[in-house]
């Protein structure tokens, strides 16, 4: 893809899908949705199913857009992925389930994350998918379904006064629903497509992982990142190290430090917000019911948070592997997946060696881990092993690595 592309009505899905190497893992290209369906192979834009029941089989939590869907008043509606429509839930005969052909998505990055399209609402909605996509399964729970949006309410209290990074922002989880029957619940969460608070200086939203990705429809063009290097005329290093990476690691810890949220930024869900010289204006995060509620962090600093989705994604010291919970977010999936990458990039394309980047990025995180616990990180870092995850234990496949990467 070209930089001069970048204005285009069908970017922002182009780069979703097609600039996009995939999971360091391999998953997200191994396990995903349908041929159909999926970001990489799928149709242009797929058509939901809805499934429609009596208003009191519904938990509605925050708002969800009021589009276009033939129901009565005393009924009520959810979304379904056309790869679920043969599910043995919709079997019960209280729902009643078909095929919105007026109602156009399209694949995000994250395969169960569709676009709306042809709408007068502007986001995405994350529908509830009994599969596994990645190395997880992707089912919308009431807790899971909610999480999201009780975060992002927080960050935007916290946005509006001004207690976070000025620089760090998020797509807002406006609202979930939950449709329960017989005690199974099956949701969706609908998001918005704008960034919260001024983002008046953002011209293009990228994602991170389409600035090291090759396009895979035009794999002769450069990265987006080295387009915007050599057209701009930034320095390699200070335009990676100094205007990405390390704002980056700032946000992460201004996240953590006030409001006890530790995120799951690896490249998926972070974008970055540029303004028309393509200098970095805001740190962009997204999927919000994967970051971690820090209760212990939470008490230290006295945070007046509180969570209907507790225990989904709480943590607190008493747990065995509270560390290597720390450890895992920031060395392995922010670590692994954003900072190591763009390390590569300079590395492969600059022939800047890492030895040279990463007094800086340490410097950068032991400046931010001061303000935190003494015993908040482990010696050790901490990764997964490259095997599919069981969401029914607390167990994970933990590997431990001697000397941290990117932090002292």
């Amino acid at each position: 893809m070209k930089l001069c592309d970048l204005y285009k009505k069908e970017a922002s899905a182009h780069l979703e899908r097609y600039v996009n190497n995939g999971s360091p893992s391999g998953y997200s290209i191994k396990c995903s949705t349908s041929k159909n369906t999926n970001p990489f192979t799928g149709s242009e834009y797929i058509h939901p199913y809805i499934c429609i029941s009596n208003k009191s089989n519904f938990i509605d939590f925050g708002a969800i857009p009021n589009i276009d869907v033939e129901c009565s008043n005393s009924e009520n509606w959810v979304l379904v992925h056309p790869d679920m429509s043969e599910h043995a839930f919709f079997k019960n005969e209280n729902l009643k389930l078909k095929r919105a052909d007026s109602i156009k998505l399209v694949p995000t990055a994250s395969a169960r994350t569709l676009q709306l399209v042809d709408s007068d609402f502007q986001g995405y909605f994350k529908l509830h998918y009994d599969g596994t996509i990645g190395r997880l399964e992707r089912k919308l729970p009431y807790d899971v379904a909610i999480s999201g949006v009780e975060i992002s309410k927080i960050l935007e209290s916290l946005i509006d006064d001004k207690k976070l990074d000025e620089r760090l922002t998020h797509l807002p989880e406006i609202g979930a629903r939950i449709l329960r029957i017989q005690n199974q619940d099956w949701g969706m969460v609908w998001r918005s497509k704008m960034p919260y608070g001024d983002c008046s200086k953002i011209k293009y939203v990228i994602p991170v992982f389409a600035l090291f990705s090759k396009d895979r429809h035009n794999p002769k063009d450069n990265t987006l990142l080295e387009q915007i290097i050599t057209e701009k005329f930034y320095d390699p290093t200070t335009y990676v190290v100094d205007y990405l990476i390390n704002p980056i690691i700032e946000c992460y810890f201004s996240l953590l430090k006030n409001a006890g949220i530790q995120g799951e930024w690896h490249a998926q869900n972070l974008l970055i917000g540029f303004d028309e010289d393509f200098l970095p204006q805001k740190i962009i995060a997204r999927d919000l019911e994967s970051m971690d509620k820090d209760m212990t962090l939470i008490e230290i600093f006295n945070l007046p948070f509180q969570f209907q989705s507790n225990p989904y994604k709480c943590i607190d010291k008493s747990r065995e592997d509270y560390q290597k919970k720390h450890s895992f977010m920031f060395d392995f999936k922010l670590g692994e997946y954003v900072i190591q990458p763009l390390i590569n990039f300079l590395e492969s394309i600059y022939f800047i060696g890492s030895d040279t980047l990463i007094p800086s990025i340490k410097e950068c995180s032991e400046n931010q881990i001061k303000e935190l616990p003494e015993d908040f990180f482990p010696n050790q870092w901490y990764g997964y092993k490259n095997v599919e995850i069981n969401r029914t234990t607390d167990e994970r496949p933990y590997l431990m690595f001697d000397n941290p990467k990117f932090r002292p």
